[in-house]
């Protein structure tokens, strides 16, 4: 005899385990209530039951398992000691890396701002205009001079005012400032043209000189010059003033023109 099966069309039941109670706890499936979660976490008979004497309860939720709303931020998860993300592999030479390169850092920057020597050197006397007055016993000389200004740093350099002062046996015979501001770029080197006006007269007891001037002789009237040349220069945030001293021979003497003398023609002598 063969049965047929019948077909509940209704779909399938839930199945109903009723209510339950777990160590004197209700709710369905087992699971406490919020009030009976918080009664059962201040009873120390209850918590040794759940997770036995040989643990220790949990300081953040007092062993309830949950934390209070508004606190999620705030706490810090424990991770275990023998955790591998405690253990980074290559961790020497990470570190090696990046102390390498700090250390090559600091280098180059040590080695590029490192302040070096800003050189300032003459280029010798280029122009000489001499004029002599017996009479009164005074020698006017003026000239110009090229100044090398040299920058050996990996920076700019700024050049200010720059000064010469000219003297004769120890005595000052002329004075020039030019206050023209430059930059000198990096490791270069730049020109100044710098004059300045001599006199020699008899306020300086230099009136001799004029006689000098004015004698024949090529090495009677060849002065013996010093220069004092001062430049100012400034470079990250600070100031320097370079002196160089430096010595020069000046010829004062004045150029007489020679005189030129027509050729006289000698005609032929005629016989008589």
């Amino acid at each position: 005899m063969t049965r047929k099966a019948s077909v509940d069309f209704r779909g399938p039941r839930k199945k109903s385990y009723g209510t339950m109670s777990v160590n004197g706890l209700s709710g369905e499936h087992g699971e406490p209530t919020d009030g009976e979660v918080m009664a059962a976490a201040a009873s120390d008979s209850w918590f040794e039951d759940l997770i036995g004497s040989r643990h220790v309860r949990c300081p953040t939720c007092n062993g309830s398992g949950k934390i209070p709303k508004g606190q999620e931020d705030k706490l810090v998860a424990l991770i275990p000691y023998s955790d591998n993300r405690l253990k980074p592999r290559r961790t020497k030479l990470y570190v090696f890396i990046a102390v390498f390169i700090t250390l090559l850092a600091c280098g180059l920057l040590i080695f590029f701002l490192m302040p070096r020597e800003v050189q300032v050197s003459n280029n010798h006397i280029k122009k000489i205009d001499v004029h002599v007055n017996k009479t009164q016993g005074t020698v006017w000389i003026y000239m110009e001079s090229e100044v090398n200004v040299t920058n050996w740093n990996f920076f700019p350099v700024t050049m200010g005012s720059m000064s010469l002062q000219v003297l004769y046996h120890e005595t000052v015979v002329g004075k020039s400032l030019t206050t023209a501001t430059d930059m000198v770029p990096i490791r270069a080197h730049k020109q100044v043209k710098v004059s300045v006006n001599t006199t020699f007269d008899d306020s300086k007891d230099l009136g001799y000189v004029a006689e000098l001037c004015s004698n024949p002789i090529d090495w009677v009237h060849h002065l013996f010059l010093q220069l004092q040349i001062t430049c100012s220069t400034s470079y990250l945030s600070h100031s320097e003033n370079l002196t160089l001293t430096d010595y020069e021979y000046v010829d004062c003497g004045v150029v007489i023109p020679p005189v030129t003398i027509p050729p006289v023609t000698l005609g032929q002598p005629q016989l008589s």
